[in-house]
């Protein structure tokens, strides 16, 4: 059984993001930044051509108006004859912005997500996660289910905020990202801690379910990020399953961050990401002992966190949703106006197109990664990092005790501010994942960056060879 990690007071010091910090110095020092998750490159033009056109049209039908519009034909209506040869992309926009029509799409919306979009979201979910029994398009309600809101992490919080209150408790798996125990002390609650240990034998993250069921009799909900960050963990079904068990037990909610869903590789225990409060065909069976009033109960207590930032490579767009129950979506939309109103209009405009992006999109985007995680995990592995193989997510967990140049440094900040400062290569130290920063063996790279990037990286750690432990601990 692992050991119970106790909180103190410092537990509600809300604290620096330790990964933007990383990035941060990564700008400073020049380094290639393979810290922070964000891609270096741009969303599907369907999307950015949405915004675009909604800004310039500023309704929907001007704005649909406008797509369909030739440039010859913008540039005769709007740019004197005289100026066409010299005139430039801003003067267009310019002219076209100028034109004094009705602009709805710059200004307020309904604070919970237009509808249009809010309809996209559920639409989304019936492509992606059909079924049969308790199908998805039985549980999703755009106007009872579906908040839009300010990204993932004001999801969080205002999920929390929804169904806690101060001095309540939370279980949280280690590793964890560090946003869920920040957001904890944020609304004073107490964070409780269960280790998943990396099984090197089986090739696995394994979860203790007995400490699991020991600390859901104290907790309000537990929060799974699935795929996981950081260890590219694919949860499988019996997993989900115990998971579920223990939740309909506590009466616990299951607060899921989906963040990854389409980041799934080869390796993975099964092709598709698993919506498991819903899932009646795999988790939620009468074989694994689920009753249909547990079914029930169950969807009652499944909260669904997402965002458009990591699929669609848009992290500043800053744009997500809340799924709930609909007994929680008054508190919850509440929650929500009062702490951020709405997101911005016209990104959610721009969603709406990304959530009707072709299904090859995402089939396109698995291989991309899956080529990145293949590249960057076994150069490293050559450098004698190591790890079990993520086959999810785009981040590499890497254990550094076995690589010469780092066996010296006691402390995993120390052995990142190294690689950062005298290799040029940002990553994020591993005890950041942890209650306490217990666990010392790990370091996070990040592979979403695109393939000239990473072989930058690779052409950089390359000079870890230079170093042994000795002559690496010189340069602290």
């Amino acid at each position: 059984m692992a050991t119970t990690q106790m909180v103190d007071d410092d537990d509600f010091k809300v604290k620096e993001s330790v990964i933007r910090k990383m990035t941060r110095l990564a700008i400073h020092h020049n380094a290639v930044n393979l810290s922070q998750g964000f891609p270096n490159e741009g969303p599907p033009s369907e999307g950015v051509c949405e915004v675009i056109c909604g800004l310039l049209g500023g309704t929907d039908e001007d704005k649909n108006e406008l797509k369909d519009k030739k440039v010859s034909d913008l540039m005769g209506s709007l740019i004197d004859p005289s100026q066409h040869r010299n005139a430039t992309l801003y003067d267009l926009l310019s002219a076209i912005n100028e034109r004094g029509r009705l602009n709805e799409i710059s200004q307020y919306s309904v604070p919970f997500g237009r509808p249009a979009l809010r309809e996209k979201i559920a639409s989304y979910y019936e492509r992606f996660y059909p079924g049969t029994k308790g199908a998805t398009r039985q549980r999703v309600d755009p106007d009872r289910n579906i908040t839009v809101t300010l990204g993932a992490t004001e999801s969080l919080v205002i999920i929390l905020r929804t169904i806690c209150k101060p001095g309540d408790s939370i279980l949280i798996m280690e590793p964890f990202h560090e946003l869920y125990p920040s957001q904890a002390a944020v609304l004073y609650l107490k964070p409780e801690f269960t280790e998943m240990k990396e099984n090197i034998t089986t090739n696995k993250w394994e979860l203790d379910f007995t400490d699991i069921e020991a600390k859901a009799k104290i907790c309000k909900a537990m929060i799974l990020c699935n795929p996981h960050n950081p260890t590219g963990k694919l949860f499988d079904t019996e997993e989900l399953q115990q998971l579920c068990h223990i939740c309909l037990k506590h009466n616990m909610y299951l607060i899921t961050d989906d963040i990854y869903e389409h980041m799934i590789y080869s390796g993975a225990t099964q092709e598709k990401h698993i919506l498991p409060g819903w899932d009646t065909e795999s988790v939620l069976t009468s074989a694994a002992g689920f009753s249909d009033d547990e079914v029930q109960k169950m969807a009652n207590l499944y909260i669904i966190m997402n965002s458009l930032s990591k699929t669609w490579s848009c992290t500043g767009w800053r744009l997500g949703w809340v799924i709930c129950p609909s007994h929680l979506t008054e508190n919850l939309r509440a929650v929500h106006d009062q702490m951020v109103l709405q997101a911005p209009t016209p990104i959610q405009v721009g969603a709406q197109a990304l959530l009707d992006i072709p299904k090859e999109y995402y089939l396109k985007m698995t291989s991309k990664y899956q080529e990145r995680r293949d590249f960057l995990v076994q150069e490293l592995e050559k450098l004698g990092f190591e790890c079990t193989q993520p086959n999810s997510a785009y981040y590499a967990f890497m254990r550094f005790r076995n690589v010469p140049a780092l066996k010296g440094f006691s402390k995993p900040i120390d052995a990142s501010i190294f690689l950062l400062k005298e290799i040029g290569v940002a990553t994020v130290p591993g005890d950041n994942f942890y209650y306490n920063g217990h666990n010392t063996d790990y370091i996070r790279f990040c592979f979403c960056r695109q393939m000239p990037q990473l072989q930058e990286a690779v052409k950089r750690l390359q000079k870890l060879q230079e170093y042994n432990a000795e002559t690496a601990l010189k340069q602290k």
